[in-house]
């Protein structure tokens, strides 16, 4: 996993977690590998992501379509990169 996601969503993880499901269905899943998420409950989550095209990842995640869904949807959240620690 490289990518760590955290947030709220105004309308209930639940709601992200369904569009994630679908949106990997679809071209992320074609750059996302393996991916985990997690409903913290009062509407906070978490999500991990084996992101393997981060040029897509960032072009996905800023296009138009998605802004406006986490607008309607009251989305906020911080993306972090990852690196696994070494011995």
């Amino acid at each position: 996993m490289n990518v760590f996601v955290r947030g709220t969503v105004n309308t209930g993880a639940h709601v992200l977690h369904a569009k994630i499901e679908e949106d990997m269905k679809g071209d992320a899943g074609k750059w996302v590998g393996e991916w985990r998420f997690a409903d913290l409950g009062d509407k906070e989550f978490m999500a991990c992501m084996d992101v393997l095209d981060m040029d897509a990842f960032g072009a996905f995640m800023s296009s138009p379509e998605e802004m406006q869904w986490d607008k309607d949807n009251g989305c906020e959240y911080t993306v972090y990169g990852l690196e696994e620690m070494a011995e």
